[in-house]
């Protein structure tokens, strides 16, 4: 799968989750970078060592959709038990 199908996937994927509560979201920063957070700290997601912030309007949207999946499965998985 190439770079842009992942990115159409990711914004899908985001617009199906319209209906549920979103932990991440994007906001645009003061120098015009975006930046991906967590909206229960208000924090930059920090996904792994490296914060999600200085990116591409584009990036930060694909990167907040793919952690409001894996974070919406986490929820379904802890949901069943």
């Amino acid at each position: 799968m190439n770079a842009q199908a992942v990115s159409a996937a990711a914004i899908l994927q985001e617009d199906a989750m319209a209906n549920h509560t979103r932990r991440y979201d994007v906001r645009q920063e003061m120098n015009f970078s975006w930046t991906v957070f967590d909206v229960f700290t208000g924090l930059p997601a920090r996904p792994s060592t490296w914060k999600l912030e200085s990116l591409p309007e584009k990036e930060a949207r694909v990167f907040c959709a793919i952690l409001n999946e894996k974070d919406a499965a986490l929820r379904n998985i802890r949901d069943r038990k």
